[in-house]
C-alpha cells in the first residue's frame, strides 16, 4: 500500500467489500488485529472504520466491539418510465413489508410554496397532511403532503391512517393518477421534523420531493418525505422497462 490518503481510502473500500459479505450482526475484529492485517497504523484503521460507522453499514458498541448493521431497506423508484404511479406504501407492501402510518396532522393551511407547486393562487387554501411512516415497525419517513382543498376538502374527515394515499385517491375520490415528478436533495431539518425523525438539528437526511398529476394534467399532490438516516437507499431505473421474456 501506499502512504497517506490513499492508504486509508484502500483500507476502507477493502473492508467495505468485506463487510457487505458479512451477515448482519457479525463482528470485526479488533483495530489492533486489522492494523496487523493491512500493515497500517491504528489512525488510518480508525479513520476508514469510521466512514463506514456514519455509511450505515457498521455500528460501534461500547465495551463490546463494532458489528455488521442490518441491511437498508432499498426504496425502488421507477415512476418516469412505469405504467402506473405507485408510492411508498405500494412499493414497500410488494416487496412483503409491513407498512405502518401514524398521522400527525390533516388540517386545511395556506401555504405559499405548496401552492406555487401545485399550479394554485398563493393564497388558496390547501389539506396538510403530515405523516409518519414505517416500516416492520421501524420509523422510516416524516412526509408533509399538500393537496387543493377545493378539490379534496373531504379529506380532513377521513382515515389516511391505513393503506396507501395514492390508492385512497383513486378509490375515494376517482383520481387517476399518470405522473410523479421527484427531486431527490439532502437536506438538515430542524425543530418539528428533526425530532419527529427522532435525529439532532442539523442532521443529514435524504429527502424526496414528489408533485404528482392527474390524466387532465393537473396537479394533484406536492409532499416532501424525509427519510431517517442509515436505514434507506433509493434506486432509480433509467430507460424503457426491459422487455418481458417469451
Amino acid at each position: 500500500m501506499t502512504t497517506g490518503t490513499v492508504k486509508y481510502v484502500a483500507v476502507r473500500e477493502h473492508l467495505q467489500r468485506r463487510i457487505r459479505a458479512m451477515q448482519p450482526g457479525e463482528q470485526l475484529p479488533t483495530e489492533p488485529v486489522l492494523c496487523q492485517e493491512y500493515g497500517v497504523s491504528r489512525i488510518t484503521v480508525r479513520r476508514a472504520v469510521d466512514d463506514l460507522i456514519r455509511d450505515g453499514l457498521i455500528v460501534r458498541e461500547q465495551g463490546r466491539g463494532t458489528f455488521v448493521t442490518e441491511p437498508r431497506w432499498t426504496q425502488q423508484v421507477r415512476e418516469t418510465f412505469a405504467d402506473r404511479v405507485t408510492g411508498f406504501y405500494r412499493q414497500q407492501t410488494e416487496l412483503g413489508r409491513e407498512v405502518g402510518t401514524e398521522v400527525l396532522a390533516n388540517h386545511v393551511v395556506r401555504d405559499v410554496a405548496a401552492a406555487t407547486a401545485l399550479g394554485l393562487n398563493p393564497a388558496d387554501e390547501l389539506i396538510e397532511l403530515e405523516r409518519l411512516r414505517f416500516v416492520n415497525g421501524t420509523l422510516h419517513q416524516h412526509v408533509y403532503t399538500y393537496l387543493p382543498a377545493a378539490r379534496f376538502g373531504r379529506l380532513v374527515d377521513e382515515d389516511l391512517s391505513r393503506g396507501s394515499l395514492f390508492d385512497h385517491l383513486v378509490r375515494e375520490h376517482g383520481v387517476t393518477l399518470v405522473r410523479n415528478d421527484l427531486l431527490v436533495r439532502l437536506d438538515r431539518p430542524e425543530g418539528r421534523i428533526a425530532r419527529a425523525l427522532e435525529v439532532e438539528d442539523g442532521t443529514v437526511v435524504l429527502a424526496m420531493e414528489s408533485l404528482v398529476y392527474d390524466e387532465t394534467g393537473a396537479a394533484v399532490a406536492f409532499g416532501t418525505a424525509r427519510h431517517t438516516p442509515g436505514n434507506s437507499e433509493i434506486a432509480f431505473t433509467m430507460g424503457p422497462a426491459a422487455p418481458e421474456r417469451a
